[in-house]
């Protein structure tokens, strides 16, 4: 059975509906994760066992996916496939939280740490990423040198707008990498919420449950100089990337470095300590 018959048979109507109903889901659990950590540093006044490459790896990602987002929704022409609004919606809130979570780790971070940096490594990619993008803007916008909505007859398009979705996709690969190493290395997982990873693996499940339902019933975009459908292969990316990884940290969390009763007690105790300003023993005579 061909993907045109099932949706001839399944009643595309209905499926692109229920794509619709399934993209407000994943952009409401995939949007929550981001206060997880936002809350999690304000209530420890701290951002210990948070990897700052991760944090800048992600910043750079959403605000090229936002770009590319926010083009490729607005201007049909520029050979981006298959955008919804949940899309768009998602990636500017996700640009906004990350930038407050980064502004967090400016106001909170341990001078004294060595763990609390950026490695040489992030900058370094962070650095690539936009150079590339200039030099594509330089030969696409300045040079002229070709046409960014010229894609009749060719496989594949490719345009400094693509290029940004391809770089989240990759930055997405990578980004996660850090705070794994962290959490390996301090056998820890403390300071990195779990609120967060539950509500990105269940976001990155309903967005691939939607990218799947638009593929399927053609309920996407779709290009008007050859009447081909065509994938959001950078969705997929990001999906299939962002469950594997949570798969990971779960596993982290609740199974390799899993809290005893007595540390959790013993974090209670500490944390009601610092609420009410008095150190232990103090006040007990």
């Amino acid at each position: 059975m061909t993907l045109q018959s099932l949706a001839d048979k399944g009643g595309k109507d209905g499926w692109c509906v229920f794509s619709e109903v399934i993209g407000w889901i994943y952009f409401a659990a995939w949007s929550s994760s981001f206060y997880g950590q936002v809350y999690e540093n304000w209530k420890n006044k701290s951002v210990k066992g948070l990897s700052f490459d991760f944090q800048v790896l992600n910043f750079t990602g959403f605000l090229g996916y936002s770009i590319y987002n926010v083009w490729g929704y607005t201007d049909s022409g520029i050979g981006v496939d298959g955008v919804k609004i949940q899309d768009v919606l998602f990636s500017c809130h996700a640009l906004l939280l990350t930038g407050v979570t980064v502004g967090q780790v400016i106001f909170y971070y341990d001078k004294n740490d060595p763990d609390q940096k950026v490695t040489q490594t992030a900058i370094s990619i962070t650095v690539c990423i936009w150079w590339g993008f200039f030099i594509i803007i330089l030969i696409e916008q300045i040079l002229k040198m070709y046409d960014p909505y010229d894609h009749k007859g060719k496989t594949f398009a490719f345009n400094s707008i693509i290029y940004l979705g391809f770089m989240k996709a990759i930055v997405s690969l990578i980004k996660y990498m850090p705070q794994v190493r962290m959490n390996y290395v301090r056998k820890s997982t403390k300071g990195w919420s779990i609120f967060n990873i539950i509500m990105d693996l269940a976001g990155g499940l309903f967005s691939l449950v939607q990218n799947l339902i638009d593929t399927i019933f053609e309920c996407g975009t779709v290009i008007s100089h050859n009447e081909t459908f065509l994938l959001n292969i950078v969705k997929y990316a990001i999906s299939v990337i962002a469950i594997f990884f949570d798969i990971i940290f779960i596993i982290q969390h609740y199974c390799l470095y899993k809290q005893s009763p007595e540390e959790a007690k013993m974090d209670k105790l500490i944390n009601k300590e610092d609420d009410s300003g008095q150190s232990p023993g103090e006040g007990e005579y």
